[in-house]
C-alpha cells in the first residue's frame, strides 16, 4: 500500500514529543559524538547529522570496516528527538540463518520446534527507539522482503502469528559493501535499497584523511595510557603514510598495543608492531636512488620538499620531522623559490603564527591543523620527537 506524505508524517508523530531531549552538537562536536579529525570529510559528516535533528527517515551509511559507521549511527541518534529512547545496535552478519528472521521479527509459541514460549523479536524491542542494523548487505532476500513491510507499513508479523503487530522504530543501516552492486547481482533488493537511502552517509577510509591522524592517535594514547607517551619523528612518518586498511580500528589496535608493550616515553620506529616498521623501511627503499649520485645541495633540495608534502604544507610538522628549525625551512623553501626564476615569495606565517606553505593568491596549500598535544623536541637519544 502506497502512503501519501501526510500519512508517512502522522505516522512518525511518536518522534515528535516536546519531552524528549534534543541534545545540540556542540562547537567540539567530533569529541562529543566519538568523531576525531581534522579531515574536511568530519564536519561535513557531522553537518548532516545536525540537519537529521527533526527527522526519523532511514539513514544508510557507507564505509570501509572500520572507519567508525556505528559512531556516526549514534551520532545520529543522539542528535534527534529519539535520543532518550532505545539505540539498539544488530550485527546482520552475527545473526544465524534459520533465526535470523525470527531474532528480528519474533515468533509465537509453537510456531517451529524449539519455541517454547513467544518471543518479541529485536524490532519490538527497539519500539519508539532507534533500531540500527550494522552490515545490513548480509541479510538474506527473504529476510529483506519483511524488513521492507517494516520501512513501508510500521508493521511486522512474527513467525506463527496471524495478525501484523505495530512498531513504530527508526531504521539506521550500515555496510561496507556496494549495495548497488548487490542489487545488480541479485543479492540485494533494490526496493530495499530505495527505502533506505533516504539519506546516505559516506565515511571516507583513513588512507583519504590522512589529517585525521594525529588526533586520534594523541586521543588513544590519552585514552588508554596514565603516562605521557610520545612518537618519535621516524615512527610518526610511518603513522602518516601508512595506508591503514583496518582504518580507525587498526589504528587504535596499534596505539593499545605500543601502550601496552611500550617501557619508554619514547615511541621509538622499532617498537611498533608488524607490518609498520616494514613499511617504513619500504619507504627508505623508494625514496632511495642508488643508481644516481645527486649533487649534495639537490639531495637536499629533494629531502625538504618531500616532508613538506608529508606533511601538506605544515611548516612546524616539517621542521620538526628534518630536524631543522622553522627559520631554517623557510629561508631554504624561499631559496628554492627564487631558484626557479620567480620573484614572489609564498612562503609566510598565517594569522596564527603558524607556518604553512601558501600559494600565489596567498591561500594555505592543504594545511594539517597542528596535532594535540604541541611537539616535543627534547628527545636526545633519536633526533626531534613528534608529541603524539
Amino acid at each position: 500500500m502506497t502512503q501519501c506524505p501526510d500519512q508517512i508524517r502522522s505516522k512518525y508523530n511518536w518522534a515528535r514529543q516536546p519531552t524528549l531531549a534534543q541534545p545540540a552538537l556542540f562547537g567540539d562536536a567530533a569529541q562529543d559524538c566519538g568523531l576525531i579529525g581534522d579531515s574536511p570529510a568530519i564536519p561535513r559528516v557531522l553537518r548532516t547529522v545536525n540537519k537529521l535533528a527533526d527527522d526519523v527517515s532511514p539513514v544508510l551509511i557507507t564505509g570501509e570496516s572500520g572507519v567508525g559507521k556505528e559512531l556516526v549511527a549514534r551520532a545520529v541518534h543522539q542528535r534527534s528527538q529519539l535520543a532518550s529512547r532505545v539505540f539498539l545496535p544488530v550485527d546482520s552478519a552475527s545473526l544465524v540463518g534459520s533465526l535470523m528472521e525470527s531474532e528480528l521479527f519474533g515468533h509465537t509459541k509453537g510456531a517451529f520446534t524449539g519455541a517454547v514460549e513467544n518471543k518479541q523479536g529485536l524490532a519490538r524491542a527497539a519500539d519508539g527507539g532507534t533500531l540500527f542494523l550494522d552490515e545490513i548487505g548480509e541479510l538474506p532476500i527473504e529476510v529483506q522482503a519483511k524488513l521492507l513491510r517494516l520501512l513501508q507499513e510500521g508493521e511486522v508479523r512474527p513467525i506463527g502469528a496471524v495478525k501484523p503487530v505495530r512498531v513504530q522504530v527508526r531504521i539506521l543501516a550500515a555496510t561496507n559493501r556496494d549495495l548497488t552492486d548487490e542489487v545488480a547481482s541479485g543479492r540485494f533488493r533494490e526496493d530495499l535499497l530505495f527505502r533506505l537511502k533516504v539519506i546516505s552517509i559516506k565515511i571516507p577510509p583513513l588512507r583519504e584523511r590522512r589529517e585525521d591522524i594525529p588526533r586520534l592517535t594523541r586521543f588513544f594514547l590519552d585514552r588508554n595510557s596514565l603516562k605521557q607517551l610520545s612518537l618519535s619523528s621516524a615512527a610518526y612518518k610511518a603513522f602518516l603514510e601508512y595506508d591503514w586498511p583496518g582504518n580507525v580500528r587498526e589504528l587504535e589496535n596499534v596505539v593499545r598495543s605500543l601502550v601496552a608493550l611500550s617501557s619508554r616515553p619514547v615511541i621509538e620506529l622499532a617498537d611498533l608492531p608488524s607490518p609498520l616498521p616494514s613499511f617504513a623501511q619500504s619507504l627508505g627503499d623508494r625514496d632511495a636512488e642508488p643508481s644516481e649520485i645527486l649533487p649534495l645541495a639537490e639531495v637536499e633540495r629533494r629531502h625538504i620538499l618531500r616532508a613538506v608534502e608529508i606533511t601538506k604544507g605544515d611548516m612546524r610538522a616539517a621542521a620538526l620531522m628534518l630536524g631543522i628549525s622553522r627559520t631554517t625551512l623557510y629561508r631554504k623553501l624561499n631559496a628554492y623559490r627564487n631558484g626557479d626564476g620567480k620573484k614572489e615569495k609564498n612562503i609566510r606565517r598565517d594569522s596564527d603564527g603558524q607556518g604553512r606553505l601558501f600559494g600565489q593568491v596567498g591561500r594555505p596549500f592543504n594545511p594539517v591543523p597542528r596535532p594535540f598535544g604541541g611537539w616535543n623536541t627534547n628527545d636526545s637519544r633519536s633526533g626531534s620527537t613528534a608529541d603524539l
